[in-house]
């Protein structure tokens, strides 16, 4: 697929590369959620296997749906750049708190009830 060009008027450039910086804020950020599910099943094989494994797989999931979002997201917002519109994030950032507040509330239950 080649690239499109677009002609640089006004922010133009500035907006698609601040889109693509944004994009790659996401990608690190799911990749460091992935990165931490592996370490928590890694770290906690040797004592609490089960809770590990959910722990582990549940920053995991939310590490993969956390980059399936920034792909649509960045999609989306360069294809509304190029129409001079710019879509404001709602859902997704809610999404994305309820995915976090779902995972956080898993932690407390583990460290205040289970241990």
């Amino acid at each position: 697929m080649a690239p499109d060009i677009v002609e640089n008027k006004d922010s133009t450039a500035r907006d698609h590369l601040a889109n693509e910086r944004t994009f790659l804020a996401w990608v690190r950020t799911a990749l460091g959620l992935v990165g931490l599910g592996v370490l928590l099943e890694r770290l906690g094989a040797g004592s609490d296997q089960e809770i590990a494994m959910l722990a582990g797989v549940a920053f995991i999931s939310f590490g993969g749906l956390t980059m399936i979002y920034s792909v649509s997201r960045y999609v989306r917002v360069a294809r509304h750049l190029e129409r001079g519109v710019f879509p404001v994030a709602i859902r997704g950032p809610i999404m994305i708190t309820l995915g976090a507040l779902l995972v956080a509330g898993g932690a407390l239950v583990y460290v205040l009830v289970l241990q």
